[in-house]
């Protein structure tokens, strides 16, 4: 028999050993990285969304509190947030594959240890320590998909990322089957099998990028913010869960803690090369303004649908599965929304686009407190629950997918040269708007005497939070496109 010999890569370096069926080349080989690359992407945006089905059974089963089983959701978005920009960097001064494959193996064993976690203490530890994994499947996987396509690398980039968004239509469905039928531990068990596939497959066929020298990695300003965002949320916790004894001088001391930290992650921000956050852009009031927008986006988009299976099952009695399920429908109201929105950007500005889908969520998020169905018995519209919901969420999902395409480009041509920057400073608002929106809406739950009491306060007051930053957008500039040598170029970025 033909003895095995070891791969050889282009630079001349033997690989360890690969098993006959790796022995891909050409063509097959950069697809079969591209599906494991897409694979875990998918696990990664569906555990965005599946641990909010799980919401009811984790309070229930752990014997916990609102407040802190959504620690659960908030402490994954804090995770990445504060991991994302690192573990990118990482990436490409230390290697893609290095990095990716930490990353994949450190998400698959933090999900198996959620499986098992006795209490919500350690499923929030190992939650924190799930994000941090997830945080570099996109930065690295991207750079991969890059190296893979070199001459189609804006196409397969752009494929690539729109796996993301498809978590969200999977995820809700996945989870509340799963939930429905097993339970809610196996929401983190069946990340297991898949990245084991997805580690195989890319430990064996990617070769390591080369390294670049001199890592400029903001250690020091990402464990700051980390720290900032904690103790806030511990204070508001822990403020929320007794007021006697030393439980409020706790709490106080640790939001002034907070304040400290945060007071601090500014002076490192200011004085490092490579910031986290680029302060010198919220002194302008477009940058500001926008962004402040960007974190009641967060509130309203990421917390509150964070709570919509916990709503409809603890004020509607829905089963498991339709609580999760009817979250589906805000992707399915998003994506087609924020793509037809994304074409018609140059024509019609940022701002109404902003006024029409901030509007469309402040509406719909205000209606979802009519228990009664007042409104819509006025109008002679008798049907069932479900329907309502699953409307009212839709027309939510298409509201964020008009605003958001707008909101992501409305200050980029003040300062092109800084997309990136840009880009990653909004979507740090939204998960912090994100996260402490969650926060909130636990004290809410836990200081009112009744649920329905609770999320009537919570979808009120998320709609007139929405229409009191109607004025942010005018302070946001209308230009549709930049003027540059050889034209106009636009930049249009439609995630969401």
């Amino acid at each position: 028999m033909r003895s095995q010999e070891p791969l050889q890569t282009k630079r001349g370096k033997h690989l360890s050993f690969i098993p006959p069926v790796f022995h891909l080349h050409g063509l097959m080989k950069r697809y079969v990285i591209f599906s494991s690359l897409a694979l875990g992407l998918l696990m990664h945006s569906i555990d965005v969304t599946i641990v909010a089905t799980a919401f009811p059974q984790i309070v229930k089963d752990l014997k916990t509190s609102v407040i802190w089983a959504g620690w659960t959701i908030s402490i994954y978005m804090i995770a990445i947030t504060c991991s994302m920009p690192l573990l990118g960097t990482l990436s490409d001064t230390l290697g893609r594959k290095k990095v990716y494959m930490f990353s994949v193996i450190l998400f698959t064993l933090s999900s198996f240890a959620c499986g098992v976690a006795p209490n919500v203490y350690t499923l929030i530890l190992f939650r924190f320590l799930q994000g941090i994994g997830g945080a570099c499947f996109l930065p690295s996987a991207a750079g991969m998909v890059s190296d893979l396509f070199p001459e189609e690398r804006m196409r397969a980039i752009g494929f690539f990322t729109s796996i993301f968004p498809i978590g969200g239509i999977v995820g809700p469905n996945v989870g509340a089957w799963i939930v429905e039928n097993f339970s809610w531990r196996y929401v983190f068990f069946i990340n297991i099998p898949i990245g084991l596939t997805v580690a195989t497959l890319i430990y064996f066929l990617v070769e390591e990028s080369r390294k670049k020298s001199d890592p400029q990695v903001d250690y020091k300003g990402a464990t700051l913010f980390l720290l900032t965002i904690l103790l806030f949320m511990l204070g508001l916790t822990l403020f929320a869960r007794t007021l006697q004894g030393l439980g409020p001088y706790i709490a106080v001391f640790s939001l002034i803690l907070s304040a400290l930290f945060f007071y601090l992650f500014m002076i490192e921000e200011k004085n490092f090369p490579s910031p986290l956050i680029d302060v010198s852009l919220l002194r302008s009031a477009p940058f500001l303004s926008a962004n402040i927008y960007n974190m009641v986006m967060g509130i309203s988009i990421f917390a509150v649908f964070s709570f919509i299976p916990f709503f409809a099952s603890s004020v509607h009695r829905l089963s498991a599965f339709r609580s999760g399920a009817i979250l589906t429908s805000r992707a399915l109201g998003t994506i087609p929304a924020s793509f037809i929105t994304s074409l018609l950007l140059k024509r019609v500005g940022y701002r109404k686009p902003m006024l029409i889908g901030l509007t469309m969520i402040a509406i719909s998020t205000a209606l979802l407190s009519d228990y009664d169905l007042r409104v819509f018995k006025f109008f002679n519209l008798n049907t069932s629950i479900i329907y309502i919901l699953v409307g009212l969420i839709f027309l939510m999902g298409v509201g964020a997918g008009i605003a958001l395409p707008a909101s992501n480009n409305a200050c980029i041509e003040l300062m092109p040269h800084k997309v990136a920057t840009i880009t990653g400073l909004r979507g740090m608002f939204r998960t912090v708007g994100g996260s402490i929106g969650i926060s909130l809406i636990g004290v809410v739950i836990h200081f009112s005497s009744s649920y329905s009491e609770a999320f009537r306060i919570v979808f009120i007051g998320c709609g007139i939070l929405l229409i009191l930053s109607i004025p942010l957008i005018f302070l946001m500039p209308e230009r549709k496109h930049i003027p540059s040598e050889r034209g106009e170029k636009e930049f249009i970025l439609s995630d969401s």
